[in-house]
């Protein structure tokens, strides 16, 4: 769960079974702080949280500036008021889940991270080599506001054989997300959660099952 906030996917999954495995990061640290005091009061023993900023390099310091809105926060951009600015270290998708045994498990990643979803989804390559999982991504102006961001999604979806689907269960092209960003009027920065999933895979098969 990149960019986990207050927990509400994470507590989500974590209360579905206790044989699921979350691994939780958010960069605001203030935001984290609200994050554990909800993961005590929930009791929860299937979720780790991490202080880190998700990217495509491990290990590299950088300044974050959090926002007045705990939501807002991201490293891609300072487009908000900002609040303070801390001092964070990053680390990729394929770092965080190396330690685990991830046989028996469906892997999904959710991406909500403000503008850097596509350089955690370059951190994250191995892992979709071998275990092709669900990215949730929430797709805005902050990520498609950059050419080189539309090049790599594109590039992706090609290379690893990955298509978009709406929540709707309906499968989207890139043209169409690029529209409906473009048409987006200027307060809204969302057009909201987006579905990348592997052609056929079995992921793909029980999501449009709806099981």
């Amino acid at each position: 769960d990149c960019g986990c906030n207050y927990g509400f996917y994470s507590f989500y999954v974590a209360s579905l079974s206790k044989k699921n495995k979350i691994i939780s990061v958010e960069a605001s640290k203030n935001t984290l702080i609200d994050f554990n005091r909800n993961l005590n009061l929930n009791k929860f023993k299937n979720v780790i949280s991490l202080n880190k900023a998700v990217s495509d390099i491990d290990d590299k310091t950088i300044t974050f500036n959090e926002s007045e809105k705990d939501w807002e926060s991201s490293i891609a951009h300072q487009n908000y008021s900002s609040r303070e600015i801390s001092i964070i270290s990053t680390i990729k998708i394929d770092t965080l889940v190396k330690k685990y045994d991830l046989e028996n498990y469906k892997i999904i990643i959710k991406l909500d991270i403000e503008g850097n979803e596509m350089s955690a989804i370059q951190g994250s390559l191995e892992l979709v080599k071998n275990s092709s999982p669900l990215i949730i991504i929430e797709f805005s102006k902050y990520i498609f506001g950059k050419e080189d961001n539309i090049e790599y999604l594109k590039n992706f979806l090609i290379r690893y054989d990955y298509s978009i689907y709406d929540t709707n269960n309906n499968k989207q092209n890139l043209d169409n997300i690029l529209n409906k960003i473009n048409n987006l009027q200027k307060r809204y920065q969302t057009i909201g959660n987006y579905y990348l999933i592997k052609n056929s895979s079995k992921t793909l098969e029980v999501f449009l099952s709806n099981d």
